[in-house]
């Protein structure tokens, strides 16, 4: 497999894995997801079996993607099967597996269990892992286990209000909430595009998508915006709309870009974007690896590619 196959698996699996949270979200019925969480787990396949000896930082992102699936799967089944709750927000319920009289949660709680502490050194910053982790061993009513997981989330990323509001629930007082954070996360660079639209006349919807580098993030939203698009002009006109661009580099303060305010007056107008101004060509400092999934601030971000 070449660089560019490898490449391309691992973007394809975070992008399937970005749609499976979205449907988990508002559609957690929807029958696609098995198919979705299928695919991710046959990207992983194909990468790990060409992928080159001693490459940690691919081996850490196929088990971050592993993970993902696993809580996905216990996620999906939990909502639907189990009728309880089980979301990034607030966590999931305590010894949920008890309520689950058929017993479908316990081989998912254990496989979601076994991949989290599996990828849980693979990426030592992030807080999306040992977020899972908790939430696996919440349901499985193991709290000390939780408890633990949900602090070393916290300890990666003390701005994480799902871990925070978690380990209330299990009665453990979490550390003092510290002030937003101005700098940037982890060892890697990278961009991110966040943005707010309409997926319904009443309800939105947030996306927080990584970039390895801030041309890409501008050429997706180049591609995207405009009333035949998922970012319609008319959507981002309205005041609670959102659209933004950071830039993290390892060690300095996170540069954010008000997207929408340079959208020009004139909706007709190209480009659609005012990118002036913006370091679109500077290359970012030890890159995110494609495909890898990153927890900022409270918020699960994937990677996408340009387009």
């Amino acid at each position: 497999m070449g660089e560019q196959d490898q490449h391309d698996h691992l973007v394809n699996a975070s992008q399937l894995l970005a749609e499976c949270e979205f449907l988990l979200r508002w559609f957690p019925e929807e029958p696609k997801i098995a198919d979705l969480l299928s695919g991710a787990r046959r990207c992983c396949d194909e990468v790990e079996e060409e992928a080159r000896a001693g490459d940690a930082e691919t081996a850490a992102t196929v088990g971050v993607l592993r993970a993902m699936a696993a809580t996905f799967a216990l996620r999906q089944t939990a909502l639907v099967k189990v009728a309880s709750d089980f979301d990034d927000d607030d966590g999931t319920a305590f010894n949920g597996i008890d309520d689950d009289q058929e017993g479908v949660s316990r081989p998912l709680a254990e496989q979601a269990v076994q991949a989290a502490r599996a990828a849980l050194h693979g990426d030592p910053d992030d807080s999306l892992v040992p977020l899972y982790l908790g939430h696996a061993l919440t349901w499985c009513g193991d709290r000390d286990g939780a408890v633990a997981a949900y602090e070393e989330a916290l300890r990666r990323d003390p701005w994480d209000r799902c871990a925070r509001s978690s380990l209330k629930r299990l009665g453990s007082v979490p550390a003092v909430r510290r002030s937003p954070n101005e700098m940037s996360h982890g060892r890697h660079g990278f961009a991110l595009i966040r943005g707010a639209f309409w997926i319904s006349n009443n309800d939105w919807t947030f996306e927080h998508l990584l970039f390895g580098s801030v041309a890409d993030a501008r050429a997706h939203v180049d591609q995207n915006i405009g009333d035949d698009h998922y970012l319609i002009m008319e959507d981002l006109e309205d005041e609670e709309a959102e659209l933004v661009l950071q830039i993290h580099r390892p060690g300095r303060r996170i540069s954010e870009y008000d997207l929408n305010d340079r959208i020009p007056e004139d909706p007709d107008d190209f480009p659609r974007i005012d990118w002036s101004g913006i370091p679109l060509d500077e290359p970012l400092e030890s890159p995110l690896p494609p495909g890898r999934p990153l927890r900022l601030s409270g918020n699960t971000c994937f990677f996408t590619d340009m387009v």
